[in-house]
């Protein structure tokens, strides 16, 4: 199996920010309500709650001046919305080489430790890049208006970003694990994430699949890894949909819905992923960063200023 390598060709000028902290956890209140919004499971009750909060978050300034109607009707009716070329093949490449540069932690069998993904052991299916909110042309991106706008009228307010993350998805291995199967994710009581392709995502390469408007509907609601078999018998096959793509493709989606990142049969797919939602998360970032944010439009709680 041929690893990903370091890109001869040269990267663009990248930035890093210092980390001002490390090993933050998530406060007491964050952890308590986790915990007390994940039992609520009716998507209309969650929808009716999250309206409530966010009537106690700041109004999002500007809200539908780089947002086209459509983009917001989509994201409502299908629980997806998609960026085709957000970022250049060129910008994908440079983001690509700085990542790869970084090491990576295996999520679900931390007693690893850290390493490259070129040393990736054996039997690793996700490679978490541990340092990626320190990269700014990250933090710039995951505060681009654009997102930050369709964000905000999806979600009634001023979005927390609390993520910032990246990782490859590994070939090589013979069944999926954890987030490869169908599941729904419970960060909050409503969120949105953004995800970003930076490398080509063919049919071979563990596309991230998604159940079209299963994030209104009251079917398969437990909190549970599902099968594609109990998935289709569900909602039909014709609307699981497969997100193939090109490196700097990406799509924004509330994945309370039912959605997998398959697991890849050939070829290494990298992902950076960005987490806008109401209330902030037990997921959040574990670095904080020096400095302010690149941008007022949301909460940040990835930077120190």
């Amino acid at each position: 199996m041929e690893r990903p390598g370091l890109s001869t060709t040269p990267a663009l000028a990248v930035a890093f920010s210092p980390v001002a902290r490390a090993g933050v956890l998530p406060g007491y209140l964050t952890r308590a309500w986790h915990r007390a919004q994940e039992r609520f499971r009716s998507p209309r009750v969650r929808e009716t709650l999250a309206r409530v909060l966010a009537r106690f978050r700041p109004r999002a300034e500007n809200v539908g001046a780089n947002v086209q109607a459509t983009e917001h009707e989509a994201l409502g009716r299908d629980g997806v919305v998609f960026f085709p070329g957000f970022i250049s093949a060129e910008t994908a490449a440079s983001l690509r080489e700085s990542l790869g540069k970084l090491e990576c932690h295996d999520p679900w069998r931390k007693a690893l430790g850290n390493f490259r993904i070129e040393a990736a052991p054996t039997g690793t299916h996700v490679a978490e890049i541990t340092e990626t909110p320190t990269l700014l042309a990250l933090q710039r991106l995951a505060l681009d208006p654009r997102l930050i706008e369709v964000a905000s009228k999806y979600l009634g307010c001023k979005p927390y970003l609390d993520c910032v993350s990246a990782w490859w998805s590994i070939p090589g291995n013979d069944s999926p694990q954890e987030a490869e199967n169908f599941h729904r994710d419970n960060d909050s009581i409503r969120f949105l994430k953004f995800f970003l392709y930076l490398t080509d995502v063919n049919a071979d390469c563990g596309p991230h699949k998604f159940v079209v408007g299963s994030q209104r509907e009251a079917r398969l609601l437990e909190r549970r890894r599902y099968t594609d078999d109990e998935v289709v018998a569900a909602f039909g096959e014709s609307r699981v949909l497969e997100i193939q793509g090109k490196a700097g493709d990406a799509f924004m989606e509330d994945t309370f819905g039912l959605h997998k990142g398959q697991l890849p049969r050939t070829g290494f797919r990298l992902l950076a992923q960005f987490r806008y939602s109401v209330t902030p998360t037990i997921f959040r970032s574990p670095i904080i960063v020096a400095g302010k944010a690149p941008g007022t439009g949301a909460t940040s709680l990835l930077h120190s200023g």
